[in-house]
């Protein structure tokens, strides 16, 4: 039974609910009683609990953790999990952040395809399943979440009080199907104080260092402040010449003799500092000067054991299997202040490997250089064979939607897929060739005809996870 196209009745009214979700700004907050992660995303959970009221669903708050709408009867039990939490809105905007305007067959505004677009899409495709009278063979329920951006703790604690489903998917991906999802690892790197001294070198102590943001995965800019009161005229003068000799390094004066460096992640031919990494490229550089900065260890651990690589090689952690390819290592951010050095590294891992023991290699080895190792966030990798029945279930609803194969894809970020055990994977939203909707980015926005499409494809994957009328 084809039922995709039953959804463009409520074009309308999913157009109008996502402008209006984008409003409720979701973003992590200190928390309150009862609101775990702070008010905004109690906010939009009530939201979005109310609408599936108001269409008629029974709906479960689990102590503002996490939601669901449910549809259907029996003993088993299937599931959509969506988050209703974003990233912050950053900077850079052209139209208002939180405006969810519509404009030129568009919504613009923070979440509005990550991931709160998809959602009010589950939920009017669990409308039109309800308004069908579709007789399931077991329950359907639409999970709203409210940490996926920052740790999936909500998962945690509502997988805690309810039964994991049988077969789920989460819209927070592209199509076809993501059926493997790397082991997701934070690491931390962090060396207390002075550090290293560099003896019978010139001082240049480093004043501050920051590069990188928890938005992006690869850092455009890093910026160090270093003292040049210690250095005389011509050692000033050698740093200056040799900041203009590489083409990814600018320098400008400050008061009191202090130089402000900026690298960028352009590669500079003929000198170390080419990588496409803003950070590494500062590191290199530092090192370069062959001064005392006070964290010349750290720097080194950083040039030496990550710099340009990002295969985990020097790190000693190079790994790959054939459902997900080779590890890859991201050195994402860096500061550096009275509290001492922290990086922030992500490893991506093969879903063969254990990531306790890729960790324990990275911490012995930052060891080595006097610097303490802390992993911050480790996502357990997913992968769901091709013969498992959500697999078959939803190439199904694909196939039968767009005319196309559905192939199985892998991917390194990860998605509520993560808290199914293997038993669920990410299915959509984003088309196959589709343009870049700016998703943690200024400008974020979804064509509506473009979520349309996606929800002929999520209302048809929903009915094949209900019913088992094509067994």
């Amino acid at each position: 039974m084809i039922i995709g196209h039953e959804i463009h009745k409520y074009r309308e009214a999913i157009a109008a609910g996502i402008s209006e979700l984008v409003q409720i700004r979701s973003v992590q907050e200190a928390p309150e009683p009862g609101k775990p992660f702070g008010p905004g995303v109690d906010r939009a959970l009530r939201h979005m609990l109310g609408l599936a009221e108001s269409l008629g669903f029974e709906t479960t708050n689990v102590d503002g953790y996490a939601g669901h709408a449910e549809y259907g009867q029996g003993g088993g039990l299937a599931a959509v999990l969506v988050h209703l939490d974003t990233v912050e809105e950053g900077e850079g905007w052209t139209y208002p952040p939180l405006g969810g305007i519509i404009e030129d067959g568009k919504i613009i505004g923070r979440g509005a395809s990550d991931n709160k677009g998809p959602a009010v899409v589950a939920l009017y495709a669990l409308k039109t399943l309800k308004d069908m009278g579709i007789a399931g063979n077991r329950r359907l329920r639409l999970i709203f979440g409210t940490n996926e951006e920052s740790g999936m703790k909500d998962l945690d604690y509502y997988f805690g009080k309810e039964p994991l489903p049988e077969m789920a998917f989460a819209p927070d991906a592209g199509y076809p199907i993501f059926n493997v999802e790397m082991g997701n690892m934070n690491v931390e790197l962090s060396c207390e104080g002075r550090g290293e001294a560099a003896e019978g070198k010139p001082k240049l102590p480093l004043l501050s260092l920051k590069g990188g943001n928890t938005l992006t995965l690869i850092p455009k800019t890093c910026t160090a402040l270093v003292s040049l009161a210690n250095l005389d005229e011509r050692q000033a003068e050698d740093v200056r010449r040799l900041v203009e000799s590489h083409a990814n390094m600018s320098a400008a004066y400050a008061p009191g003799k202090v130089l402000e460096l900026k690298a960028d992640n352009e590669p500079a031919e003929g000198g170390p500092t080419g990588s496409r990494n803003a950070i590494a490229n500062m590191a290199a550089f530092l090192l370069l000067l062959d001064m005392d900065t006070g964290v010349n260890g750290f720097l080194r651990f950083l040039h030496e054991k990550l710099g340009a690589e990002t295969n985990g090689l020097s790190l000693g952690i190079a790994c790959s299997d054939s459902e997900s390819g080779g590890l890859v290592v991201y050195l994402r951010t860096i500061t550096y202040g009275p509290g001492g050095a922290r990086a922030l590294c992500n490893i991506r891992y093969p879903v063969s490997q254990n990531g306790e023991r890729i960790f324990a290699a990275v911490s012995r080895i930052a060891q080595g250089y006097g610097i303490a190792a802390e992993q911050t966030r480790h996502l357990l990798p997913v992968y769901v064979p091709e013969t498992h029945p959500v697999i078959v279930r939803l190439s199904r609803a694909y196939e039968i939607m767009t005319g196309e194969k559905a192939v199985m894809l892998r991917m390194g970020a990860g998605t509520y897929a993560r808290k199914l055990r293997n038993n669920g994977v990410a299915f959509g939203a984003g088309l196959p060739g589709g343009v870049d909707t700016h998703v943690h980015q200024a400008d974020e926005f979804i064509f509506i005809d473009d979520m349309m499409r996606h929800a002929e494809i999520c209302l048809q994957g929903m009915y094949e996870l209900l019913t088992d009328n094509n067994k």
